[in-house]
């Protein structure tokens, strides 16, 4: 239940249960950094016989004086999908008005809601070393791999004295794409905390032309996997193909440190149309081969039923005006 536990206790717990795709969302270093934001942050484990319930929960608000607990990729573990809702409940339930949960499946008597982190990604398996994993990229991609390496790309991973970099490229990405970005100073927060912590490493790496910055990925090794998390690139000389130079460096080096997956942390789902508003990313991630894996979704719990109930039709005639 919920109790005070050392990195090492609580990673070993996560670590038995940990999925391919999100599981550094709950590790002890991720929860010490959402700390570190101001955020409360509650460790649970539960256990039914021989069966357990890992939990990280990091409390949240929303609008209309709404407060929450939001169990990212989780719960994990083998416990019954009844008992793990139970604990939560008996665990977190008081004092807020719903407990949102991501885990691989759905819990009962929970509510779909609109995704935090992506339910559907595009996962490699490094296990069959780089040169397998490398051919098995689309051959397009291949070959603008080797053109931006021939044409002087060069990858690099680089510290926080290249943050202002990778500003750069995220604020060009995020005009050009029309996408949502964290504040700047979110990501410093992050590459500060986990910078340096081995159990969940954060780091940059950049892609150049001759000191110009081109592109820029932030990625996080936890459990065996690296995950892709942030990425960007800029608005000159995109016709060096920088980003796949830059995905197969970071993919090449995950696999020289003999982790067993890469994670490109979301694609639009499939049977998804041009229309979706990650069908160009979902293409470009396509061209590294892989294979698709999904969780069940994201899905609330209600504690306070009225309030709760309030809040998401206020969500709803907020979503029609706003078509």
């Amino acid at each position: 239940m919920t109790t005070e536990y050392s990195q090492q206790e609580w990673d070993a717990q996560v670590a038995r249960f940990a999925p391919a795709s999100g599981a550094f969302l709950q590790s002890f270093a991720w929860g010490e950094f959402q700390k570190s934001q101001g955020r409360e942050v509650k460790r649970i484990i539960g256990t039914n016989g021989d069966k357990t319930m890992v939990a990280q929960a990091v409390k949240l608000s929303a609008p209309l004086g709404i407060s929450y607990w939001l169990v990212p990729k989780g719960p994990l573990g083998d416990a019954s999908p009844t008992f793990m809702r139970k604990t939560l409940v008996a665990e977190l339930g008081i004092g807020v008005d719903y407990i949102r949960t991501e885990s691989i499946e759905q819990l009962p008597k929970t509510i779909s809601a609109k995704e935090m982190h992506p339910q559907t990604t595009r996962l490699l398996d490094l296990t069959r070393g780089y040169e397998v994993v490398f051919n098995d990229f689309n051959p397009k991609t291949r070959y603008n791999t080797r053109l931006g390496r021939k044409k002087g790309v060069e990858v690099a991973f680089v510290g926080l004295d290249r943050f202002e970099d990778f500003v750069t490229l995220m604020a060009q990405t995020a005009e050009r794409d029309e996408f949502h970005i964290h504040e700047n100073e979110y990501y410093r927060a992050m590459l500060e905390a986990l910078g340096n912590e081995p159990s969940c490493l954060a780091r940059l790496a950049l892609a150049s032309k001759d000191g110009v910055p081109l592109a820029v990925a932030l990625s996080i090794d936890a459990f065996g996997t690296r995950t892709y998390l942030h990425g960007a690139s800029g608005n000159q000389m995109r016709e060096l193909k920088s980003p796949q130079v830059l995905q197969d460096f970071v993919i090449q080096d995950a696999c020289e440190k003999g982790l067993s997956h890469y994670d490109f942390w979301g694609i639009a789902p499939p049977g998804a149309t041009e229309k979706h508003s990650w069908w160009g990313i979902t293409r470009f991630k396509e061209g590294f081969g892989g294979y698709v894996y999904a969780t069940a979704g994201t899905f609330d719990i209600p504690v306070n039923v009225g309030k709760y109930g309030l809040y998401r039709a206020a969500r709803f005639i907020r979503g029609v005006i706003g078509k």
